[in-house]
């Protein structure tokens, strides 16, 4: 019974490890170059944070409910928090 209860716990968890995984967004850098990134994420408490992104650096779960990236202090895009995006010649690219 223990062990049976033990199993399921451990799949619950995993699920939910997945499920979170999956929902965040993934951020790639293709170029030769450093991009210094503003994120803003949440609802009625922005919370805004800088990063810097290097050449070919992939940055994972960023923006899990959703976020608006500025790049280099110019383009800014919102994102919903599960996409796949690249630096590509300086600009957001969404990918598949």
């Amino acid at each position: 019974m223990i062990r049976t209860s033990l199993i399921a716990l451990t799949g619950i968890l995993l699920t939910m490890i997945l499920a979170s995984q999956a929902n965040a967004l993934t951020l790639t850098n293709l170029d030769g170059a450093d991009h210094r990134l503003e994120i803003n994420e949440g609802g009625d408490e922005t919370v805004t944070h800088e990063v810097v992104v290097g050449p070919e650096e992939t940055l994972d779960d960023l923006c899990q409910e959703g976020c608006t990236i500025g790049l280099n202090g110019g383009e800014q895009q919102s994102f919903e928090g599960y996409e796949k995006v690249f630096i590509e010649d300086g600009r957001f690219v969404i990918g598949e």
